[in-house]
C-alpha cells in the first residue's frame, strides 16, 4: 500500500533531480505486478500533473504501433498542457534490463522526440527496485544488458 502521505508530498513538489524522479517512482509504484509502461506528466514547473497513464497491453518488442504510442502520448501532452514526461517501466522479476528492454527504452526515445515530446526520465521498477535508466547505460553494458542500482 503506497504511503499517502509521502505520495501527497511527492505530487505537490517540483521533480528536480534524478532522485526526485526515483522518489516519485517509487511512492507510485511500490512493487511491479506486471510488464507494462506508465506515462507519468510533469508542468513547467516540473510538479507532477494529477494524471498518471498506464499501458499495460504493448507488445513484447517495439514495432509499428510504437508511433501511435508517442502520438498518443503527445495528444496528452497537450491536453493537459504538460512540459515533459517520465516513462516508467514496470518489470517484475528481473533486476536486468533485457535486450528488447532497450529496444523500448531507444524506440520511445525516438517516437516521442519525434513527437516534440520531452523526457524528463526512463526509469525501471523491477523486483530489486527502481533505477532511472537511459542509453548510455545500455552503450556501456559489457557483453549484455546492464543490472540496475536500486
Amino acid at each position: 500500500m503506497p504511503d499517502n502521505d509521502m505520495l501527497d508530498r511527492l505530487i505537490h513538489t517540483a521533480v528536480r533531480t534524478d532522485d526526485d524522479v526515483v522518489d516519485l517512482v517509487t511512492a507510485l509504484l511500490e512493487r511491479p505486478i506486471t510488464r507494462q509502461c506508465w506515462v507519468l506528466f510533469l508542468d513547467e514547473r516540473a510538479v507532477p500533473i494529477s494524471f498518471v497513464m498506464p499501458i499495460s497491453d504493448l507488445p513484447w518488442q517495439p514495432d509499428e504501433h510504437v508511433e501511435d504510442f508517442a502520438a498518443l502520448a503527445a495528444d496528452v501532452v497537450h491536453q493537459l498542457a504538460a512540459a515533459e514526461v517520465v516513462l516508467v517501466w514496470e518489470r517484475p522479476g528481473e533486476s536486468r534490463l533485457v535486450p528488447v528492454d532497450w529496444e523500448w527504452v531507444d524506440a520511445c526515445e525516438c517516437a516521442l522526440r519525434e513527437q516534440n515530446v520531452r523526457i524528463r526520465a526512463q526509469v525501471a521498477v523491477h523486483t530489486g527496485g527502481t533505477a532511472i535508466v537511459s542509453l548510455d547505460d545500455a552503450d556501456e553494458a559489457p557483453g549484455g544488458p546492464v543490472a540496475l542500482a536500486s
